[in-house]
């Protein structure tokens, strides 16, 4: 995680030294002391806000909601914000409390300095299951942010919230040992609101909050210099079609003599996923259980008959077995490009 903190006292700098010294060992955590005064607070914030996971302000909290205000966007994007008294009576999470982390970092930083957390969201203080919380820390993100009001309210008055999950294989498996959280009931979907764990964007409830996993995988060609929008732009158009979301994709993949290719590189870069590239030989040697549609001209020039779908495949292989992995979207051609997606959970 990286922190940035900020003091505007003698006191608070002798705090903000303190969180610096114990924080420094497991995260990476920057510090700005009211003496080392170098930028004004609102372009400290507006940097801070870009690229930083949490902000520590130390110092009135009217401070900081008046410098993050004009950066805050969404609470899937926006980062954690936390407010300290500069004598570290009180640690206080103001944003992001459960995507962010901020509630448990304020816990964190509580526990350092033997403050009181002051937390303030509704779930956490009345001890129901948080959705938002609990999908970070499975790896899963959010698609529709917006929904998650109706799944805590409806927890909050005790009412039943669906949940659906076509990547597990019952509900012991998505829940494991903290077990099934009160009042979520496993594939009701007669119900007002719940929770679809899925790449697909298919509505079930008349409130679905989509909860992502990363389970699927690009494979992409490319013909050479081809435009570098273009893989980005038939992935997005090839996913929409399918009502998959691009939040599932893991990784791209591709042939080694392809690797360079702007298309291809571009893409992985903007889906900020990691781009994994086989030599022919590699594509060649598949599972017969997978059939792909050949091309000569392709063969002729790469040594492999098919780039998008045989490197997506040997991709999959390498997080499931054979039986789990299956062709969501065959290869498709775009402009110069080809993509074609595999579901390997």
């Amino acid at each position: 995680m990286k922190i940035r903190t900020v003091s505007f006292s003698k006191n608070g700098d002798k705090l903000n030294r303190t969180l610096y010294e114990k924080l420094s060992g497991s995260e990476e955590i920057f510090m700005r002391l009211n003496s080392e005064k170098t930028e004004s607070l609102s372009e400290w914030t507006e940097k801070a806000f870009h690229d930083s996971d949490a902000l520590i302000f130390i110092g009135a909290a009217g401070i900081a909601v008046r410098a993050i205000s004009p950066f805050v966007k969404r609470k899937d994007k926006d980062p954690a914000v936390i407010v300290c008294d500069e004598l570290g009576h009180f640690v206080i999470p103001i944003l992001s409390g459960h995507i962010g982390g901020a509630n448990e970092l304020a816990q964190r930083i509580a526990g350092i300095l033997g403050a009181t957390p002051v937390i303030t969201t509704a779930t956490d203080i009345n001890n129901v299951w948080a959705v938002d919380t609990w999908a970070v820390k499975q790896g899963y993100t959010i698609e529709n942010p917006e929904v998650i009001k109706y799944i805590s309210s409806a927890l909050l008055r005790g009412e039943k919230v669906g949940i659906v999950s076509d990547v597990h294989k019952n509900v012991n498996e998505i829940f494991g040992n903290d077990g099934v959280p009160e009042n979520l009931e496993y594939r009701n979907t007669e119900l007002e609101a719940g929770i679809s764990i899925s790449p697909y964007l298919t509505d079930v409830w008349f409130h679905t909050l989509h909860v992502i996993p990363k389970c699927l995988i690009a494979g992409v060609g490319s013909r050479k210099e081809a435009d570098k929008e273009n893989a980005d732009a038939l992935l997005r158009d090839i996913l929409k079609k399918e009502k998959l979301s691009i939040k599932a994709i893991s990784d791209i993949a591709t042939i080694d003599i392809k690797k360079d290719e702007p298309a291809i590189t571009e893409l992985s870069k903007k889906l900020i996923v990691p781009l994994k590239t086989y030599s022919a030989e590699e594509l060649n040697d598949l599972p017969e259980k997978f059939r792909f549609e050949e091309s000569d001209f392709v063969k002729n020039i790469t040594g492999t008959g098919n780039v998008c779908e045989r490197s997506a495949v040997k991709k999959a292989l390498e997080y499931a077995d054979a039986d789990r992995i299956k062709i969501v979207v065959p290869k498709t051609k775009g402009d110069s490009v080809t993509a074609a997606v595999i579901q390997y959970r």
